[in-house]
C-alpha cells in the first residue's frame, strides 16, 4: 500500500500520518503540504524511510496529479476548499480518495463526480473524519437494525480538562476558519422531508453524552451529515436529519463574540492601504497567540469528546430508538486527540486493500461497514457504545 496525505503537516494530517506509520504493510507514506519545509521536517522526524515530505499546492490539479501518481489512495486533510481540485488530481493519477468533509455545499458538488470516479474504477469517500464521518457510521449501524427510519439526530460535544498552568489562551480544537464559518453561515437541516435553512447557533438543546462529558448545550451549524444521510436513508422513509454542535462554554462565548463583530466574514475590508479578509486575519492572529503563549510550556492536553447519533424508527412494527456514542480522549501513546485524524487512515487502508469494492463517490454511511469500523476505532482507544432502551453493547 502507498498512501498520500494532502495537508499532512497541518492541524489534522500529522496524526493521520502517525496512524498510517504504525501499519508495517504500508510501503510508502507521502506527507504533502503547502508548508513544504514543515512537511519535510515532519517526515524526517520519523526516521522511517517509508515517509517522505514534499511541497504541494492542492489547487494545482496537474502538479498534484504528477505528485500522487502511483499511490493507492490520497487522504485530503487540508481545508475543504481544495477537496474538488484534489479529487480531480486523483482522477488523473488513478488514486482512490477520501477527505474530512465539505461543509454541506462542497459535499453536494463533490457527489456530482460520481460518474467520473465510477468510470475510472476508483472510490471516493467524502467526510470521513470525526463529524462528519464517525457520526454518519453511528447512524448507519442503527439504520441497518431498523425496518423504518424516521429521525436521525447527530451531534458532537466534549469537555476540556487541560491544566493550562494559569495561562489564558484561545485555542481552537480544529480549524478556526471552519469554526467561524459554522458560527456565521446558516445551517441546512432536513426537516419534514425537505431541506430548510436555519440560523447558525439557533436551536439550543441540552443533549446527554456519556460521563464525564454529561449534559451539553448544542446548536445548529452548517455541516455535511444532512447533505448525505437523507438520500442514503430514503429507502426506509427518513423524514428528519439534524446536526448540532457543542463546544466548551467559554470558547463558545468568545467565538460567538468574534463572529458577531465581523471576524467570520470573507468579504475584504480596507485597512490603511491593504485589502484584508477578516476571517484570515483572525486565524493568523489566533495562531500566533497560541504559539507565543504555549511554546516551550509542558502542557499536556486532556480533552474528551463524543460523537453522538440518535436514530428513531420501527422494528417489527415496534417503535424503537438507537442511541450511539463514540467517546475518545487523548491517545495514551501519541499524546494527542485522534478522533478526526484516525478515521481517514482506517478508510484509506480499506480502499487500498480493495475492501470498498464499488467505484464511485460515496458518503461514509454508504461505503463503510459499521462494525468493522467500530472495531478499528477500538484499536485506537475510541470506544463505541450502543443503547437500545436499556440494552448497551460495547465495542
Amino acid at each position: 500500500m502507498k498512501i498520500a496525505v494532502i495537508g499532512g503537516a497541518g492541524l489534522m494530517g500529522p496524526t493521520t500520518v502517525r496512524d498510517l506509520s504504525e501499519n508495517p504493510e504500508i510501503e510508502e507514506i507521502l506527507v504533502a503540504d503547502y508548508q513544504g519545509k514543515k512537511a519535510e521536517g515532519l517526515a524526517r522526524s520519523y526516521k522511517d524511510s517509508r515517509i517522505r515530505g514534499v511541497f504541494v499546492d492542492g489547487y494545482n490539479v496537474e502538479e498534484t496529479a504528477k505528485l500522487i501518481e502511483g499511490y493507492d489512495c490520497v487522504i485530503q486533510s487540508a481545508i475543504y476548499y481544495v477537496n474538488i481540485p484534489v479529487m480531480q488530481a486523483c482522477l488523473k493519477a488513478g488514486c482512490h480518495y477520501n477527505d474530512l468533509g465539505g461543509m454541506f455545499y462542497t459535499t453536494q458538488k463533490q457527489l456530482k463526480l460520481f460518474d467520473d470516479f465510477k468510470k475510472e474504477g476508483l472510490t471516493a469517500v467524502l467526510g470521513i473524519g470525526s463529524a462528519p464521518g464517525t457520526t454518519n457510521i453511528l447512524a448507519r449501524y442503527a439504520y441497518d437494525k431498523l425496518d423504518e427510519v424516521e429521525k436521525v439526530h447527530v451531534s458532537s460535544a466534549g469537555i476540556d480538562l487541560t491544566d493550562t498552568q494559569g495561562i489564558e489562551v484561545f485555542k481552537p480544537a480544529y480549524s478556526l476558519l471552519t469554526i467561524m464559518e459554522e458560527f456565521t453561515d446558516n445551517a441546512v437541516e432536513f426537516i419534514n422531508g425537505r431541506y430548510e435553512e436555519i440560523p447558525a447557533l439557533s436551536g439550543l438543546e441540552e443533549i446527554n453524552y456519556p460521563e464525564p462529558i454529561g449534559t451539553q448545550t448544542c446548536f445548529h451549524t452548517l455541516h455535511s451529515e444532512p447533505a448525505t444521510l437523507p438520500s442514503s436513508f430514503e429507502n426506509k422513509g427518513v423524514k428528519e436529519v439534524v446536526w448540532k454542535l457543542g463546544l466548551p462554554a467559554q470558547f463558545f462565548e468568545s467565538a460567538k463574540f468574534l463572529a458577531s463583530v465581523g471576524f467570520g466574514s470573507t468579504k475584504t475590508i480596507k485597512v490603511r492601504e491593504w485589502e484584508v479578509v477578516p476571517r484570515e486575519i483572525l486565524n493568523a492572529v489566533v495562531e500566533r497567540q497560541v504559539t507565543e503563549k504555549l511554546e516551550g510550556k509542558n502542557i499536556k492536553p486532556n480533552a474528551i469528546r463524543a460523537r453522538h447519533a440518535s436514530v428513531t424508527g420501527k422494528k417489527n412494527g415496534k417503535q424503537m430508538e438507537y442511541v450511539l456514542d463514540c467517546v475518545s480522549g487523548i491517545h495514551s501513546r501519541w499524546g494527542v486527540a485522534c478522533a478526526t485524524q484516525v478515521p481517514p487512515s482506517i478508510v484509506a487502508q480499506m480502499q487500498a486493500k480493495g475492501m470498498i469494492k464499488e467505484p464511485g463517490v460515496w458518503a461514509p454511511e454508504q461505503a463503510v461497514d459499521s462494525e468493522y469500523f467500530f472495531n478499528e476505532l477500538a484499536k485506537r482507544e475510541m470506544s463505541v457504545q450502543v443503547m437500545v432502551k436499556e440494552e448497551i453493547v460495547g465495542y
